[in-house]
């Protein structure tokens, strides 16, 4: 079932479905609070006729509807009335014997009155009551009323008139609402399916097409222009880093086929060997390295991120003894600062591997003699992990680039170039962001910030 469709059962077909069922209850209700009237009348008429039915000299029954002075009241609202001796035979009648019946079984009539509707030769509907008195001298008599329903009747057909005309209206207003809103909302949401499903197809180039309104429809459009544009990014990122990947891999690769077939072009002594062999070992290292790099930078984006309590001072302090023998080898000293622990949530795999990441490169651009210095900050909303060196820092314009994959500063040309790229990717993984500034008196300042889970 189409969107349009189920909008206009469930916008207009139902509601006026339950529109004309209320109406009908409520003219069911109707007819039987104009009947209820009409029969307390009957009721109240039969009380009052009874008292005085035998108040004539004789104690003769008889009726006061012609004794009443309102009787052409009585006349226009067509009342009538009859009186049954103890026979069962018609006495008298009011106005006329047109309408009473001619005899009554006393036997089925009761001291009770019973009222019914009877509908006349000409479709006309009066309203009966029966109920028997007994005379003074024990005799029983049965008293007759009847009053017309026409007006009871007239009524009815103008509330049924009338209640037809308002539900065909409001039918008709809540039928063309519902078929423009349904018209308009289906639009949108088509257009939202038919960018969902180039999302699908792996178009991520164009954006949803704008939405002016301000429900949740135009909410989930704005997400879904979020999702496009990550997913857009993720997508540039990811042929950029396949790319870069390709080349990283074809330089140390096209290096030892060089490496080997200029050895092989002429017989060469036990030294050459071992020096061209050196060579291409080298160049195999780097590719390990290489591979090493970007196999940690998949595991990184296919990790189960569940943050367990870690003591973020602990995992620092034993990244740094990780790190003492190369930073003495290069007369490196490290310190640290900040509190004794610092209580966290955050993956102390992934984040161990940033702080190193970030000692790594500090020790290598550090001067001989020089120094690097970790600080941890905790705050309300996380904790951020600062590693300073004192060496040639990061130019302004490479601030951002550097945490990109394989970039690489002029400072150094060794290394895979994908060590601060695992920073910023566990950094965001938990929150938070990487980024470098400038260290007062020269040097860089790394800093990683993670968010408290």
């Amino acid at each position: 079932m189409t969107l349009q469709r189920r909008l206009l059962i469930f916008g207009a077909a139902l509601p006026a479905s339950l529109l004309v069922l209320a109406l009908v209850v409520i003219g069911f209700v109707l007819e039987h609070l104009l009947l209820e009237s009409v029969d307390r009348g009957l009721v109240l008429q039969a009380a009052s006729e009874s008292v005085s039915l035998f108040d004539r000299p004789g104690q003769d029954a008889h009726l006061h509807f012609e004794e009443s002075t309102l009787i052409a009241d009585l006349q226009r609202l067509q009342h009538r009335g009859a009186l049954y001796g103890p026979d069962g035979g018609r006495l008298l009648a009011f106005p006329d014997d047109s309408v009473a019946p001619p005899r009554i079984e006393l036997a089925t009539v009761g001291a009770t009155p019973q009222l019914a509707t009877r509908t006349l030769a000409d479709d006309h509907r009066i309203r009966e009551l029966r109920v028997t008195i007994g005379s003074p001298r024990g005799e029983p008599h049965v008293i007759w009323l009847a009053v017309s329903l026409a007006s009871h009747d007239a009524a009815l057909a103008a509330y049924a008139r009338a209640a037809g005309l308002i539900g065909a209206a409001l039918t008709l207003v809540m039928l063309a609402l519902q078929i423009g809103h349904a018209r308009g909302l289906g639009a949108r949401v088509q257009r939202l399916h038919a960018h969902m499903q180039r999302l699908r197809d792996g178009d991520f180039t164009a954006q949803p097409e704008s939405d002016a309104g301000s429900d949740v429809i135009a909410g989930l459009r704005d997400a879904i222009a979020d999702a496009t544009a990550k997913l857009r990014a993720a997508a540039e990122g990811q042929h950029r880093l396949i790319a870069d990947a390709a080349h990283e891999l074809r330089t140390p690769l096209t290096a030892m086929r060089m490496e080997i077939d200029v050895t092989l072009r002429r017989p060469r002594s036990e030294d050459e060997l071992i020096e061209a062999l050196t060579r291409v070992r080298a160049e195999v290292d780097r590719l390990g390295a290489l591979a090493s790099k970007l196999l940690d930078m998949a595991s990184l984006r296919r990790a189960d991120w569940e943050r367990v309590p870690i003591d973020a001072a602990e995992l620092v302090r034993a990244a740094i003894d990780g790190h003492r023998a190369p930073a003495e080898r290069r007369g490196v000293t490290l310190h640290v600062h900040g509190p004794e622990q610092a209580p966290l949530r955050a993956n102390p795999g992934p984040l161990r591997q940033a702080v190193d990441n970030l000692l790594a490169n500090a020790i290598k651009f550090s001067p001989p003699g020089g120094a690097v210095d970790v600080t941890l900050r905790p705050g309300e909303s996380g904790l951020t992990i600062t590693v300073e060196d004192r060496g040639p820092g990061v130019p302004a314009s490479e601030r951002e680039a550097i945490f990109a994959p394989f970039h690489r500063l002029q400072r150094g040309s060794d290394g895979a170039g994908l060590g601060l790229a695992i920073v910023r990717e566990v950094a965001e993984a938990h929150g938070g962001r990487a980024f470098v500034t400038a260290r007062e008196g020269g040097g860089a300042c790394f800093h990683v910030v993670v968010a408290r889970g």
